[in-house]
């Protein structure tokens, strides 16, 4: 029988941030971490670059950044392998990469999913654990922080990269497991791209999809004798003083593999303890509190499984929802005038059906999205 405990994002914050340096574990995974350290492999995403100097790159979006010290607290409670297979781990460019692979060489704990290269990104991870061989993949979907050939970065998402390294590694493991980071951030469902493409792992030879980067728990499903987790929500990631109350939420997913190499799965709900007041750190949800969180997954889950159109529907709701900020992005908005558009929505008016359609050809068609892609990389 061999164990394995997943869980989601970890970053430290200003709140924390002193826990973590002073590897005050039991503070930051309280009773959590029991379960953790029970487990063979304990596995995480590590949501930040470990830095000793700042070298931010230039992007959109929230640029991350941790003393490699916060690795005695992480690896105290319990983790043995971090993903870096994310939208942040080049936040800080190569050398903010480098730093981080160097902290957890001298820290002893296993990773993938970034590199120097982009070969060595791709790289799966495996380790024999009770005479059972474990298999991690991991991708990323193309952020900033994405390895290129000559460039160091997350591996992305490439299917081809996938079905070539699947054939090799179906045979000689017990368990594949594929760590995704992707999806909608905030959106407990996957997109119906998100859900084909797990999917098509999962009939390729991968036991389980674990998607993480939603910051959300979210639906799940059991698909031809695989299983897929579409969010986790954050793992020990202060989303302080955020008033989303399931940015607080999530759960660990624990997964005894048995000796036939059938699996026994169980979720653990925890909550961040800054939900309720001042206190850092996340516990495990009492049973009313899990009873309730599972509940509402379940409601999603069964309409998944119930209704075949349901996340094309949900998804199209969604879209809707989003259309003016998408145009004012389009438009290419700062958040100000983003906001404002969501509110006035004057790009309804600018965008009219003839240059709506010259959009939808530039950013759909294939080649036309290379090329865009390719000029809008900064020299």
């Amino acid at each position: 029988m061999v164990k394995l405990v997943i869980g989601g994002d970890i970053c430290a914050t200003k709140r924390d941030e002193t826990a973590f340096l002073d590897g005050d574990a039991l503070q930051l995974f309280s009773d959590t971490m029991p379960i953790v350290k029970s487990a063979d492999l304990a596995i995480a995403n590590l949501e930040t670059p470990l830095i000793t100097e700042a070298s931010p790159i230039k992007k959109s979006g929230a640029v991350f950044g941790n003393n490699p010290k916060i690795l005695k607290a992480i690896k105290e409670g319990g983790i043995s392998f971090l993903n870096l297979a994310n939208n942040h781990i080049l936040d800080h460019g190569a050398k903010g990469l480098q730093t981080t692979i160097n902290a957890l060489k001298e820290y002893g704990l296993h990773y993938s999913g970034a590199g120097e290269t982009i070969e060595q990104a791709s790289q799966p991870f495996s380790i024999e654990i009770k005479g059972k061989t474990i298999t991690i993949l991991s991708y990323a979907e193309h952020e900033f922080s994405i390895a290129e050939h000559g460039k160091s970065g997350a591996n992305p998402l490439d299917i081809m990269d996938f079905v070539d390294k699947i054939q090799n590694l179906k045979p000689k493991s017990d368990f594949i497991l594929l760590l995704y980071h992707g999806g909608k951030e905030n959106y407990s469902l996957p997109t119906p791209q998100q859900q084909k493409t797990c999917r098509f792992f999962i009939d390729q030879g991968v036991h389980m999809v674990v998607c993480q980067h939603s910051h959300i728990a979210g639906a799940f499903e059991n698909y031809n004798k695989g299983k897929i987790y579409y969010g986790q929500g954050n793992f020990v990631f202060d989303p302080y003083p955020l008033k989303r109350d399931w940015l607080y939420k999530g759960f660990l997913i624990q997964v005894v593999i048995n000796e036939d190499n059938s699996t026994d799965v169980e979720l653990l709900p925890y909550i961040h303890k800054s939900f309720y007041g001042d206190e850092i750190g996340i516990r495990k949800m009492d049973a009313q509190e899990a009873k309730s969180l599972l509940d509402t997954i379940t409601i999603q889950n069964n309409k998944m499984s119930e209704n075949p159109n349901y996340v094309h529907e949900e998804w199209l709701k969604l879209s809707k929802d989003l259309k003016n900020t998408y145009l004012s992005i389009l438009n290419g908005n700062g958040r100000v005038m983003r906001k404002l558009n969501e509110k006035f929505p004057w790009l309804n008016f600018v965008y009219k059906n003839e240059r709506k359609r010259v959009l939808k050809n530039v950013v759909t068609c294939e080649t036309h999205h290379e090329l865009i892609k390719t000029i809008l990389k900064e020299k």
